[in-house]
């Protein structure tokens, strides 16, 4: 892979970062789903976990049931393991603004997380394979509400 090469596939990257974000953040929540290959996963460190788009389309529709959601996601110093020309892993920092209902509110973090990503080439645009978010920091009294399914259950 050339530099050039590699230098586009790192924009392609933070545009898909940027989307995802921009789609929970701006009422798309759903469609975030779309972001993921067809058996992607996206999980809250070890014991939430939602696998295939349905899975995660599921989380983001319960999550729509609780009403008006405010938030923002600013995900920050993107950085890049593995690249080659279909598949690249990549870490980023995301700090959280959310509260229920309409805006304005108060300028409170609610979260800072770390993003652990596997992307891949799929039929030629960039998808998540995997998206892990590892909670660093949060206010303990309020919470998120991305309801990821229970990784620790047994499928009945």
């Amino acid at each position: 892979m050339t530099p050039a090469e590699a230098v586009i596939i790192r924009s392609e990257i933070e545009t898909l970062l940027a989307e995802f974000a921009w789609r929970i953040d701006h009422g798309a929540d759903e469609s975030a789903a779309d972001l993921f290959t067809a058996d992607g996963w996206y999980a809250w460190g070890a014991a939430r976990r939602s696998a295939g788009r349905e899975a995660i389309r599921a989380a983001y529709r319960a999550r729509i049931t609780r009403g008006v959601r405010t938030s923002r996601h600013i995900v920050t110093n993107l950085r890049y393991g593995s690249i080659t020309a279909d598949r690249v892993e990549a870490t980023s920092i995301m700090t959280l603004y959310a509260e229920d209902g309409p805006p304005p509110h108060p300028a409170h973090v609610l979260m800072v997380a770390d993003f652990e990503d596997v992307c891949v080439r799929d039929s030629g645009r960039w998808l998540f394979e995997s998206r892990n978010l590892i909670e660093l920091f949060n206010d303990p009294g309020r919470s998120a509400v991305l309801p990821l399914a229970d990784s620790r259950r047994k499928p009945a």
